[in-house]
């Protein structure tokens, strides 16, 4: 529901203000729609991943699982293809609406396809990390609140980079949502991403992996 009312927000905005916006020949809500989804992917990875693991470890199912011959990065990997199949129909229907609903012209490519996936696999690797450390669904629920809110900020959805400037503009570009917004706006257009955001995010994603591998608890 989060990412419809993300739509209907920016399409009543786009309402405010009709036409493309600063010549760039696209609406309100086209220019948004990348962060949208962005914001989609961190709420799935940052509330349903590490929020199921605590759980499991909190009910001693884990502890149990550690009997088994089934590693830590495997059972990681599971974990994030389930959610990954929620991103996918999260994806579906924000650009389904978009466009059905709302007239947002979207082309998906194979570019766009690629990024996406990136953004999916760094954004819920924050989400394994938070899951392989909290011993409590309550705990999991903290660090993962701790989280979102800096996250949502630097994700560039209330304020754009180029509003701040300096320093922080520096920081929203490459923070791990930053950096995943601005390389969906690139190829949901047919442009290619700053090479830079593309190497930031894989960065990312092999960073926060490693520590959900290396810090994984069964307890």
């Amino acid at each position: 529901m989060f990412p419809i009312a993300l739509l209907v927000l920016f399409y009543w905005v786009g309402t405010l203000n009709p036409g493309d916006v600063a010549g760039s020949g696209l609406t309100v809500l086209e220019l948004w729609i990348p962060t949208i989804l962005v914001i989609s992917f961190l709420m799935i990875g940052m509330i349903g991943v590490p929020v199921t693991f605590a759980r499991d470890r909190e009910i001693g199912w884990l502890r149990r699982l550690s009997t088994t011959p089934v590693p830590p990065s495997r059972l990681l990997g599971a974990q994030l293809a389930l959610n990954f199949i929620v991103a996918c129909a999260a994806t579906a229907i924000v650009i389904g609406a978009g466009d059905v609903l709302f007239g947002a012209s979207f082309t998906v490519g194979i570019e766009f396809v690629g990024v996406t996936l990136l953004a999916i696999a760094e954004l819920f690797t924050i989400g394994l990390m938070v899951a392989s450390i909290a011993p409590t669904q309550q705990a999991a629920n903290y660090i993962a609140g701790g989280l979102l809110y800096p996250l949502l900020f630097l994700s560039g959805l209330w304020i754009q980079p180029v509003q701040v400037g300096g320093l922080l503009e520096l920081i929203m570009w490459y923070s791990p949502v930053g950096a995943a917004a601005r390389a969906l706006l690139y190829s949901a257009f047919n442009v290619t991403p700053p090479y830079m955001t593309i190497l930031t995010m894989a960065a990312y994603t092999v960073l926060f992996g490693f520590v959900a591998v290396r810090f994984f608890r069964w307890e």
